[in-house]
């Protein structure tokens, strides 16, 4: 009877031995497979962050391509209002000219 207590410890022992040893193996595998969904997340979410990026990238040269239109349309605007100026301004300084030389010496 003795032997047959002792013979059923041995093998609970060794089961357990075998138990502890698939536990290992069992979470050496999870720890690997954990390390392998971290990585492709960690590839994922950089694809994911250089897209936005892309994005936003392309986003910002959109707006400032209409900035720069609408900042050139309203300088060709303001130019072509100074040259009506200075045209206007031209055709007066020339009559003053010609009054003040045809008036200090003489009519022609």
């Amino acid at each position: 009877m003795a032997y047959e207590i002792l013979k059923s410890i041995v093998e609970a022992e060794a089961r357990a031995v075998e138990i502890k040893k698939q536990a290992v193996v069992q979470a050496e595998q999870m720890k690997a497979e954990a390390m392998k969904q971290q990585e492709t997340l960690f590839e994922e979410t950089k694809l994911q962050g250089k897209m936005e990026l892309q994005e936003a990238v392309e986003t910002a040269v959109e707006e400032s391509r209409e900035a720069i239109l609408k900042i050139t349309k309203e300088t060709e605007y303001t130019c072509s209002k100074i040259r009506e100026q200075a045209a206007l301004k031209k055709e007066e300084a020339v009559k003053a000219v010609i009054g003040k030389v045809v008036g200090e010496y003489g009519s022609c």
